[in-house]
């Protein structure tokens, strides 16, 4: 149940810099851009500087009021794959969409919060394919254009470039988690689109009880796996290793309209824009696609009624408020995850790291340290300095808070 090790960087030739446990804190904390906003504690860490490894999370915490005058907060990661386009997008737009949305709703009800996540999410996705259609011509006629034609739509980045970027934001794709609390984080809801995490941990006599908020949209999950056969019958290559037509991790996503989109967007359009590397991947798994959409881009939304689950059901009455308990939320991309040995024991590990003892004013920094490895400072100097070309581990963000 401890920290996964990639053991390739003490055994093979790649040097590293021995840190003392002080000089660890403060590179962790520089590298992870460590800070508070309000009450979030916020890391968001890739020790690789190489500028095509680049960090491609992205994470938002902000509060807004609504027409009653109430301030409600939410919180968002983004975990961006094949570029920083539709990432960068996406923490930039969908939260003020979301914002706009509620500040417009005249009737805040649990319900009317969990439809205007889930649409919100919907609408921003389909809106990435449909600027882009905009710019091109229907898919019956690319056939008719050469590629110098189409080069001329989609690369005009001497003019501004916005046919550029709106074919690159369909292409790449990025998860998303959101929490939304209201005053008094009487109430939460949680919108998960993708593979990152959310967990609420709430006090109890024995420390922190862990409860799992949000779905892993990977083809690891059997309920994502049964829904894709589903929706997709007569076409085994569906999966192929647990990813979408052999490529795709995560099952549910924003952007990835090469998964969502007919093939001849990809053959004609989207394969101008991507390197020979890159086109080659493509290549490898795009006869596959004969049905799409083959990600969704519909999220599961949970609502948590916290004012309730605070008291401790043996108190004497619900106004006995020297029971109520503490309650903690974690959010993290899979990054996090891929830290530890264990699948399925995230939740507990981080919130029993970050809860109790935190040696250190940021819990989010905290819960990293300990998954980079903790006390053993080898490790932990390994994992931040060593000197090697490509990822050795997964772009990771945390947010953590006490509710």
């Amino acid at each position: 149940m401890g920290a996964r090790f990639n053991k390739r960087l003490l055994h093979d030739p790649w040097p590293y810099t021995p840190l003392s446990e002080s000089e660890l804190a403060s590179e962790i904390a520089r590298l992870s851009g460590a800070r508070t906003i309000g009450t979030t504690d916020c890391v968001s860490f890739q020790p690789n500087g190489i500028p095509e490894n680049w960090n491609q999370d992205r994470y938002i915490v902000n509060e807004f009021p609504l027409l009653n005058g109430s301030v409600w907060k939410l919180r968002a990661i983004f975990d961006g794959h094949l570029g920083h386009e539709t990432v960068d997008h996406a923490a930039e737009h969908l939260p003020n969409m979301i914002r706009s949305r509620l500040q417009a709703c005249t009737d805040i009800k649990p319900e009317s919060v969990s439809l205007i996540l889930s649409e919100t999410i919907r609408i921003y996705d389909e809106s990435l394919a449909a600027n882009a259609l905009s710019i091109l011509p229907h898919e019956d006629k690319l056939s008719n254009l050469s590629d110098e034609e189409l080069q001329n739509i989609i690369n005009n980045t001497t003019t501004g470039g916005q046919n550029h970027s709106a074919i690159l934001r369909c292409m790449q794709g990025t998860t998303v988690i959101i929490a939304l609390t209201n005053p008094g984080n009487e109430d939460l809801w949680i919108a998960s689109l993708g593979d990152s995490y959310a967990a609420l941990g709430l006090q109890g006599e024995d420390g922190w009880e862990p409860i799992p908020l949000s779905a892993c949209h990977s083809g690891r999950d059997i309920h994502e796996r049964e829904r894709i056969f589903r929706e997709h019958p007569g076409e085994p290559e569906v999966l192929v290793r647990g990813r979408v037509l052999g490529a795709l991790a995560v099952t549910r996503a924003i952007g990835d309209h090469i998964y969502k989109l007919p093939r001849v967007y990809t053959d004609r359009v989207f394969n101008l824009l991507w390197s020979k590397d890159e086109k080659s991947f493509i290549q490898s798994f795009i006869y596959r696609n004969h049905t799409p959409p083959y990600i969704s881009n519909v999220p599961d939304v949970r609502h948590l009624d916290l004012k309730s689950m605070r008291f401790d059901p043996r108190a004497r009455s619900s106004t006995d408020h020297s029971e109520k308990r503490g309650m903690c939320l974690l959010m993290c991309t899979d990054g996090l995850a891929d830290l530890y040995d264990e699948e399925g024991v995230i939740q507990l590990l981080t919130i029993d790291s970050a809860c109790p003892g935190i040696r250190c004013d940021n819990g989010a920094l905290a819960i990293l340290h300990n998954a980079l490895g903790g006390a053993d400072k080898e490790k932990v100097s390994a994992m931040v300095t060593v000197q090697m070309q490509d990822k050795w581990m997964d772009d990771t963000t945390i947010l953590f808070e006490f509710l």
